[in-house]
Order: structure tokens, then sequence, then C-alpha cells
């Protein structure tokens, strides 16, 4: 029996769509909105393009993003100049992934990396609510003894519980 063209590709596609297989593609296409930026990438050996869409408005996918333009030696500005650029797929098991981010993908990753991410995650929120940490140092500047002694117990009582919870779960 003679195989097709079509069925070799499907066939060659399949060999190398494997949990955790790393592959270059050229992204070929960069469209930037408002709220999205959408990037096309081909393999060489699949007609079918990759489509690697990250919402603007969320903080992880600009943390994403930003990671994989500095993995290509640009800054986050500067994502448009991506296209005609190799990035390095990974397969994580149902989707291609830039490995930049893999670390980000679910079970994957260190708990040093995942550290990393959250403490960038909220030192982006802080920068943007800079009126959070003055409050908070002037509520206590301007508390009682009593108030402090009170809000520090509170403050142990929540900690145990939050402890007993975690532990329970």
């Amino acid at each position: 029996m003679a195989e097709t063209v079509t069925e070799y590709e499907h066939l060659a596609a399949k060999k190398r769509e494997r949990q955790g297989n790393a592959e270059l593609a050229t992204v070929t296409d960069v469209a930037v909105g408002r709220e999205r930026v959408v990037l096309t990438a081909t393999f060489e050996w699949s007609p079918d393009p990759v489509e690697l869409a990250y919402d603007l408005d969320d903080d992880r996918d600009v943390l994403k993003l930003e990671r994989l333009t500095e993995t290509a030696g640009f800054d986050f500005e500067q994502v448009a100049f991506l296209e005609g650029e190799t990035v390095e797929l990974t397969y994580a098991g149902d989707e291609w992934v830039p490995s930049a981010h893999r670390a980000q993908v679910e079970g994957e990753g260190s708990a040093v990396e995942t550290f990393r991410t959250e403490l960038r995650l909220l030192a982006r929120e802080l920068a943007r609510a800079p009126n959070l940490p003055r409050r908070g140092i002037e509520a206590m500047r301007t508390a009682s003894t009593r108030q402090l002694i009170v809000g520090v117990i509170l403050f142990k009582k929540l900690l145990i519980a939050g402890l007993l919870v975690w532990i329970l779960v």
C-alpha cells in the first residue's frame, strides 16, 4: 500500500508530538492588538501553524511574553521583531508552548522558578498600587500600643488557622 503525502505528514507530526519533545519553529506572523498579542509559528515538518496567544490584561501572560522576547534578545516592547525569528517550542501534552516559559506550564518547573514568578507578579501588583504600602505604614505609625497588641494576636490566630487548614487539606 502506498502512503499519501498527507498520511506521511500526519504520522511525522504525531511522532514529534510527544510530551516534553522540543522542536524549533519559525515565527511567521506577529499580531499586536490592544488587548492581545498573537504569534503564529510554523514547523518546517508540518503545514499546520501553531498560534500562541497572550492576553495583555493578564499579568502571567505578559510575564510569559516578556520572557519569550528576552530569550530572543529583544525587549518586551520589541515583540514585533520576533517575526522571522526561530523559537524553541516544547510539546506539553496537548499544545506547543515556548520553552522560554515552560516553567509556568502545569506540572513543569521547579519550586524556585514558581516562587520567582509569583514574587515578580507581587512586585508588579505593588507597583500598580503604590498607596497600599504607604497606607499600611501610616496605620502602623498612628496605631496605639493596645491596637498593635490586638493586631499581633489576631494575626497569630489567623496564621494558626491557616496552617491548620493547610495541614488538614
